[in-house]
Parts: C-alpha cells; structure tokens; sequence
C-alpha cells in the first residue's frame, strides 16, 4: 500500500480547523497553540502546492480545494475510528443511511423512529455529489435523478410528479393574469426536470418571466414560502408544505404533469447488517414512498 504524502497527525488538524473555521478554536481542541496549528497548515499547503484556507487578518475560511479535502479527511478518520471501535467486542456499528440533501428533510422522522427503537446509533451521511456506485458503503442509500436506479436491487419509491408550486396569496395573483407569468421563475439549476420542459408540455412562453437561478432545493423552498416566486420541484420533496397550506399549486396553463421515477432506495445484502437494514428501509418506504399524484404517502393532499 502506499504511503500518504502527507502526515496524519497534519491532516486531523487540518479537519478540526477546518471544521471550526479557526486556527484558535483548533488549537484548544487539540491541546496545541494557534501558532503550532497555523504551521501545521502552512506545511499541508506546501505539500500540495495549493490553498486551502482563504486569510483576512486573523480570520480563516475554507476555500473549494479545502472544502473538498476536509470532506474526505474527515470521511477518513470516520472510518479509522470505526474500524478501531469495531476491534472491541462490546461495539456495535451504527445503522449507515445516505441520502441527497434534498430527500434529506424527509428522512428525519424515520431517523427519530429508529432512535426510538433503540436499533443502535445512526450515522447519516447527506452528499450533494451523488457517487451511483456508493450504496454498497451503507446500510440503506437513496438516490435520486435518471441514473439513480440503474443499479440491481433498486427499489422504487414511486413517481416523482413535477407541477409548479407557489404561495397561496401568489397563486391568487397569477389566477387573475389571463396566464400571464408576472412572478419570478425559482429555478434549481441541478434539477434533473426544467421549467422549460414543463412550459413547452404545457404549449406556455416564459421568455418574459425572470429567471432566479439557485443550487439547492432547500433554497427555493425557503423562497417560495416567503412568496418570491414559482417553483417547480418534485411534490415528493414539497408534500409537508403543501399538507400544511404553506404552498398549493399554480394555476398555470392546462395544468400538465411531468412524471418520473426518479428516486430509488437501496439495501445492504450483507447478512449481518441485513436485518437492521430491512427495518430501517420499510420506513422509509413507509415515509418517503409517493401516491399517482406523487404526493407522500403519508400525506393526502386534494387536487387544486
């Protein structure tokens, strides 16, 4: 096996003060002075001839290639730590789920339920960069967009439906626009539908409607509830807002629905984590699977 280039004990401090944002705050972490920290990075830095923090006086701040690096770093020592916890008898491994930010509000009460059950620990793990292959690293994996179920063994969890969503005081407006787009578009620039595939199925021209660009479905939530605009996310994601009146449906053109199967849930077969496994996924199916109209199972929403 070959070596690493760099140190261990540099790379955990390079994640402590990542993770703090703080060569201080590091330092008292780690028992070690800011100075001894802020060499420790400098050298990281020299090794691999890049940056990884951006300097302002005092202040530090990850940039991309430290962002990055601090992700697999502390995936890392993630795993050693496991494997020296698994050494001892008494240790049992948490139940492993992984999920795109996105899906991840959804899992929160199996998340609680599980807890609740006592099955063990869980270890989370919410990646905006979907690797298709990484499933076989966790219990339970979803993955959503047209390659998430390309792997053997994916289950379904029904249509993704893709309508425009809006405000109720928002939707009251564009009813009385004769059709007219006069609120912003809210668009998700890593979404696997556009709005321009749903304007085009709908015969509507939205070349005169603003355009708000963001790269997160989180985002255009929190937009949407404060009445900016329109979205067009999958209703999976949107179910607790539209159950709870917060959001309802556009009344936009002849009202025509884009459906896909697009979020899948894979399951370890390993046999002595399969039956943690199993439990942990009939959840989620429970929780997170969708109905035709591709609202929530465990939501029932009445069409507008």
């Amino acid at each position: 096996m070959p070596r690493l280039s760099v140190p261990l004990s540099t790379l955990e401090i390079f994640a402590e003060a990542g993770r703090l944002q703080s060569f201080r705050k590091a330092g008292e972490s780690l028992s070690l002075s800011t100075s001894a920290v802020s060499q420790a990075v400098r050298k990281l830095e020299g090794r691999l001839s890049c940056r990884l923090f951006d300097r302002t006086g005092n202040a530090v701040t990850l940039n991309t290639q430290g962002a990055r690096l601090l992700r697999e770093v502390e995936m890392g020592i993630e795993h050693m730590r496991l494997g020296l916890d698994a050494i001892t008898a008494s240790y049992v491994a948490p139940l492993s789920i992984s999920s795109p930010p996105g899906l991840a509000p959804l899992l929160t009460p199996v998340i609680q339920r599980l807890i609740g059950q006592e099955v063990s620990d869980v270890r989370f793990v919410s990646d905006e960069v979907q690797d298709f292959s990484s499933h076989r690293e966790f219990d339970v994996s979803l993955f959503y967009g047209r390659q998430a179920g390309q792997n053997p063994g994916a289950i379904s969890l029904g249509a993704d439906v893709f309508t425009p969503v809006c405000r109720p005081d928002v939707a009251a407006l564009l009813a009385n626009s004769d059709q007219r787009i006069s609120v912003p578009l809210l668009v998700n620039e890593t979404a696997t539908v556009t709005w321009d595939d749903w304007l085009q199925a709908n015969g509507i021209s939205g070349r005169s409607a603003k355009r708000l660009y963001f790269n997160r479905a989180a985002h255009i939530i929190s937009a949407l509830i404060d009445g900016v605009g329109i979205g067009l996310e999958s209703l999976r994601i949107l179910s607790p807002q539209l159950q709870r009146g917060e959001l309802v449906r556009c009344p936009l053109g002849p009202g025509i629905n884009l459906r896909h199967n697009l979020t899948f849930l894979y399951v370890t077969n390993d046999p002595a984590r399969k039956e943690r496994a199993d439990q942990a996924a009939q959840l989620i199916q429970e929780c997170c699977s969708t109905d035709e109209d591709g609202i929530l199972n465990r939501f029932r929403i009445p069409s507008s």
